[in-house]
């Protein structure tokens, strides 16, 4: 009877026969994990990290006291880094009758800062703007002047310190920040070294 079989007959029952065995391996063959499904969760992982890292960042909030010629004066709360025109904006802005040239609107803020603003007209003791501090700079238990935080008042005190170098030293604080030596002083206008030798025994870094 198998001889009754043609060549053509027997080519299609060996590609039969190779399929059924193909289809037999890959039924019985075993499932691999897929690796991509391991991505979403890393992912996801990786996420919620930075998102506990984000909440566990504390912003610091200083209070600033904006007087003068802004439309609501009172006393804000700001975050580090911002500037004197940002708690202006929030004290509702400037009133028509302040004098913005005394303002240097881009000293950043500090904590417990006294923040006023001029009207047209007034003399602000010869400053270019008037930013203190809420306590002033003079210290109670050895008289220095606290550099850092002193009132233009406070700093013609010291010898050779008139309202012109007073105002000098306020605004260079204002615009590049706290003098972090007494020797900073030397980058002001107007004091040199025999300048800083008189007073460098009467002020300090706070």
């Amino acid at each position: 009877m198998l001889m009754n079989i043609s060549k053509r007959e027997w080519v299609f029952i060996g590609v039969g026969v190779i399929l059924l065995v193909i289809a037999l391996i890959g039924f019985f063959r075993p499932s691999t994990p897929e690796i991509a499904d391991e991505v979403p969760l890393d992912w996801m992982q990786i996420s919620k990290k930075e998102e506990s890292e984000e909440a566990n960042k504390v912003e610091s909030i200083f209070i600033v006291d904006v007087k003068g010629e802004v439309v609501s004066p009172g006393v804000y709360e700001v975050k580090e880094g911002e500037r004197i025109i940002d708690v202006i904006q929030l004290a509702g802005g400037l009133t028509t009758n302040a004098d913005e040239t005394k303002v240097n609107l881009a000293a950043l803020l500090e904590d417990e800062m006294v923040v006023y603003i001029p009207k047209l007209g007034e003399d602000v003791e010869g400053q270019m703007f008037s930013v203190t501090n809420i306590g002033g700079g003079q210290s109670k238990d050895d008289g220095k002047v606290a550099i850092n935080r002193a009132t233009s008042a406070e700093l013609e005190t010291l010898p050779g310190i008139g309202p012109a170098k007073a105002a000098a030293i306020i605004s260079y604080r204002e615009q590049h920040g706290p003098f972090k030596t007494v020797e900073d002083l030397l980058n002001i206008s107007g004091i040199g070294p025999k300048s800083l030798e008189k007073i460098k025994d009467h002020v300090m870094i706070k």
